[in-house]
């Protein structure tokens, strides 16, 4: 028997040092250039008739093997090749073999070899046996060992009697498997194919298993159907044995160098049992999303012309849609917002189409939910008037809000300021007056009220100043820019009824102070980014906005803190205050953020203040993500999403994942809520258990779910 190489990179290693040798040798060697494009090199080349004899580090080539050998017999006339000991084929850049005795016809590709140790290097499947038989497109194997991981003593290894492996489709086929674990026999299936490919190709994906207590067994089978290179197909279906069968797909394609897209959808079945159990409002679940991105459609016939076009449409009959896509909880928001964006652009003209429409996952009934369809936006840019320094540009917007029950409103809005500009003390002092103009619209329907329009007009004037300044340090750049904005509201007018759900330019007479500067290092990297903004108002009960502070800093590459604070002043007291620390290394990362926001926070901007913004009641959550890879092979992570205003957590997780090179395996403790629509209202539902997954590379995964599940009302 010969003995078979321990590692790879060893045995390609020895194959290129005996390469050199023999070549090296070539000086008192004989060398014989067959007719077949067959090139024999040896340290000793005998002929006799067409059967040619070499010994001594072999080197043979033809157009499709690279082959070292002890000793070879060729014959010209029928390209039979006999090779032994130490035998090494190079086939391609994928496949690679040692053996200690081959025939092979190179005109035919067939033979037989024994031993075979036999490796693919694009997915680092390796199979050893005790013979083989060589065909063009396969191999066939006998009492063979099939696995990804270390030769000697391999942590998972494949003990089948017959095997099959397809060279161009790059499929194995095993018979009477048996699966180790070390050496220990673990489990027995009559058949078992499994693909090494990593290429874009049609074929099976790698499958999802799972094991749930409410749920019972959960199986997916990605199909793959990829028949050109513009387009493909994936089908997704699933079976959860206590709870229905779904099936789940994604069409994507390329329609232009400019464009891409995919259409996903889906149907989910429940059991009656399980739906009558759980009290499902539907028994059967479905949705579809259209996902399209466009830079160019019509700027390639037209000169001087940019466009775009972005489509995102989403639709789902109730919130288990998402929940029976995967295995694992999706996340998602409570409103399900579908967008279409279309916009226009040539020299100084801008043109806008958008469209919103949402799903309140959170209702029995999307009737009373407001929907903006659509929106048309003109905007010219600002460009001067008779003069350099007199500017003037021109914004105008009308908003269609329509739904089934409530009121509804269609809104014309213009704003045109026109802008004096100069600057002071050489350029250091720039200085901007304008005068604006600003005129809203609304016309209301399904309103039960007389007051079916709304009218609202005003004239402000902004005066503006700004420096902006920078510096070189020793160690460091400074950039600074500091502003002050004045507004002072003329004229304003307002009639019939304005609805809470329409944004104004209302702002009255205020003064704004915005400072903005960043730090740079001497290899100009930033370090620190800060943000301070003062309003000041004359008319309104309360004097002073809230102060907001932005300060984010670098303090190396891998440490950054980042704090975002809201200062009442109306209240005397933080309404908005934001703290995050983030770490990442080699070996750890971490990252930890707090936040809360008491029900007096507003926003503020000089455009609009409305107490929409307000919230019902204060907010205060932690998130924490932390994991290292201190322990070799060893991943241990941990996170928490905990609110601290009703004392609870939200989710948590923690547990270890556990990679080498040919499998992973990993282990986690979770708690979750997740929620559900059942016939009466949206309750949630909260899972806790532990989740093992384990994978071999590249055969796929299997996953159990040991959890309990117990119904919550929101």
């Amino acid at each position: 028997m010969i003995k078979l190489p321990i590692h790879w990179w060893s045995m390609r290693t020895k194959f290129f040092l005996l390469l050199m040798l023999s070549l090296g040798s070539l000086w008192a060697a004989a060398a014989q250039k067959t007719p077949q494009d067959v090139e024999v090199l040896a340290e000793n080349v005998s002929k006799e008739g067409t059967l040619v004899h070499a010994v001594g580090n072999v080197v043979l080539y033809s157009p499709k093997y690279l082959i070292t050998a002890d000793e070879a017999y060729y014959d010209q006339e029928s390209s039979d090749l006999e090779l032994f000991g130490n035998i090494t084929m190079l086939e391609g850049v994928n496949y690679a073999s040692r053996s200690g005795h081959t025939k092979i016809n190179l005109n035919t590709d067939k033979g037989v070899s024994d031993p075979l140790f036999f490796f693919d290097e694009s997915s680092n499947v390796w199979i050893k046996c005790e013979n083989a038989i060589l065909n063009p497109e396969t191999y066939i194997t006998q009492k063979s060992i099939v696995s990804s991981c270390n030769t000697q003593d391999p942590d998972w290894k494949i003990v089948f009697t017959t095997g099959e492996f397809d060279k161009e489709n790059k499929w194995l086929h095993l018979y009477n498997p048996v699966f180790y674990a070390n050496d220990i026999p673990v489990l027995y299936l009559p058949y078992f194919s499994f693909t090494t490919d990593k290429t874009r190709r049609t074929g099976l994906l790698k499958p999802e298993f799972g094991m749930s207590s409410t749920e019972g067994f959960y199986y997916m089978q990605p199909i793959y159907y990829a028949p050109d290179v513009d387009y493909d197909v994936e089908l997704r279906p699933q079976i959860r044995t206590s709870r229905g069968e779904g099936m789940y797909g994604t069409y994507r394609f390329v329609d232009s160098k400019y464009s891409h897209g995919e259409i996903t959808t889906g149907y989910f079945k429940e059991q009656t049992s399980y739906a009558e159990d759980e009290n499902l409002k539907n028994s059967s679940h479905y949705g579809l999303r259209v996902m399209y991105d466009r830079s160019q459609l019509l700027s390639t016939k037209y000169d001087n012309l940019e466009d775009g076009l972005w489509l995102d449409l989403n639709y789902l009959n109730d919130i288990d849609y998402f929940n029976t896509m995967r295995n694992e909880t999706l996340s998602y928001d409570r409103l399900v917002t579908s967008r279409l964006n279309y916009y226009i652009k040539q020299d100084q003209d801008y043109f806008g189409l958008y469209a919103k429409y949402y799903i309140d996952t959170s209702k029995l009934s999307n009737d009373t939910t407001l929907q903006e369809l659509p929106t048309l936006h003109y905007h010219h840019f600002t460009s001067p008037l008779l003069f350099d320094n007199v500017l003037y540009s021109l914004d105008y917007k009308a908003n269609n809000y329509t739904r089934q029950e409530g009121v509804t409103a269609f809104q014309n809005q213009v704003d045109a300021p026109f802008t004096l500009y100069f600057s002071l003390l050489q350029d250091y002092l720039h200085v901007s007056v304008s005068e604006n103009i600003y005129a809203s619209h609304i016309a209301y329907g399904n309103d039960d009220t007389e007051d079916n329009e709304g009218k609202y007009w005003r004239n402000y004037h902004k005066f503006s100043l700004y420096t902006e300044l920078a510096k070189p340090y020793d160690n460091f750049y400074h950039t600074m820019y500091i502003g002050l904005d004045h507004i002072i509201p003329s004229t304003e007018n307002e009639n019939g009824y304005i609805a809470d759900f329409i944004a104004l330019n209302t702002l009255a007479k205020s003064t704004s102070l915005t400072l903005k500067e960043f730090f740079y290092n001497s290899d100009g990297e930033k370090k620190i980014s800060h943000k301070l903004v003062q309003f000041y108002y004359d008319d309104y009960d309360y004097k002073y906005g809230d102060l907001e502070n932005d300060l984010k800093y670098h303090y190396t590459d891998q440490i950054s803190f980042g704090h975002n604070l809201s200062y009442s002043n109306e209240f005397s007291k933080i309404s908005r205050n934001q703290v995050s620390i983030n770490y990442a290394d080699e070996l750890y990362s971490t990252s930890l953020r707090y936040t809360y926001q008491d029900s007096v926070y507003k926003e503020n901007t000089i455009y609009k203040i409305t107490e929409s913004t307000t919230t019902d009641k204060d907010y205060s959550y932690v998130t924490l993500y932390a994991d290292t890879k201190y322990f070799t092979h060893y991943n241990v992570f941990a996170s928490v999403n905990y609110d601290v205003q009703t004392d609870e957590f939200r989710s948590w997780a923690f547990g270890f994942k556990k990679t080498l090179k040919c499998w992973d395996y990993s282990i986690q403790y979770r708690d979750t809520t997740t929620p559900k629509l059942t016939s009466s209202s949206i309750d949630s539902v909260n899972r806790q258990g532990i989740m093992f997954q384990f994978n071999i590379y590249p055969m796929g995964s299997v996953g159990y779910d040991f959890s309990k599940e117990s119904e919550q009302k929101l």
